[in-house]
């Protein structure tokens, strides 16, 4: 009978714990969304133009930023907004190219923003979406970049399905 007794109170015990288990959340949804670029050619708008061999840097954040949007030729990269601040800085450097005579080319991008934190779900948690930012190409006498163009103005950064910043070059 004792035996009954501990026999039930086990199952009893193992049931009530594998019921108050919950179920594993997985995150499916969407993250903060990074910065979409599209490079096109400044001589016909309407063609997207590839870039070789693009390094990028994001002031503050120590080496060249790797992505696999970052390929040898590209003519669209996906580089991430710091949270942090209200402010992004990036540095975008063309090779230098011994074959052309072409020497390296830092142009510095700056994404200026509002960020709202969105939350998402248990699993996900939130994230960090911006609203009423600006792209700004700082003049050095020799930017590669020719020109600028934003998606929207003021630009909204929400998610990662269309370009955000059109660069011509």
């Amino acid at each position: 009978m004792m035996r009954n007794w501990i026999k039930n109170t086990l199952v009893l015990i193992l049931l009530l714990a594998s019921l108050s288990c919950e179920k594993d959340e997985i995150c499916l949804e969407e993250i903060t969304p990074k910065l979409i670029l599209r490079f096109y050619d400044q001589d016909d708008p309407d063609e997207f133009k590839s870039v070789r061999n693009l390094k990028v840097n994001i002031e503050g954040i120590e080496g060249d930023y790797t992505d696999t949007s970052i390929s040898s030729v590209t003519d669209s990269i996906a580089i991430p907004i710091k949270v942090s601040a209200n402010m992004t800085r990036f540095i975008l450097t063309l090779p230098s190219d011994d074959s052309q005579g072409i020497e390296e080319n830092r142009d510095t991008l700056t994404l200026i923003y509002l960020q709202e934190d969105i939350f998402v779900s248990r699993s996900c948690g939130y994230k960090t979406v911006f609203h009423e930012g600006e792209a700004a190409l700082t003049e050095d006498g020799d930017n590669w970049i020719k020109l600028l163009e934003q998606k929207n103005d003021p630009l909204e950064i929400t998610d990662e399905n269309r370009a955000h910043v059109k660069i011509y070059h």
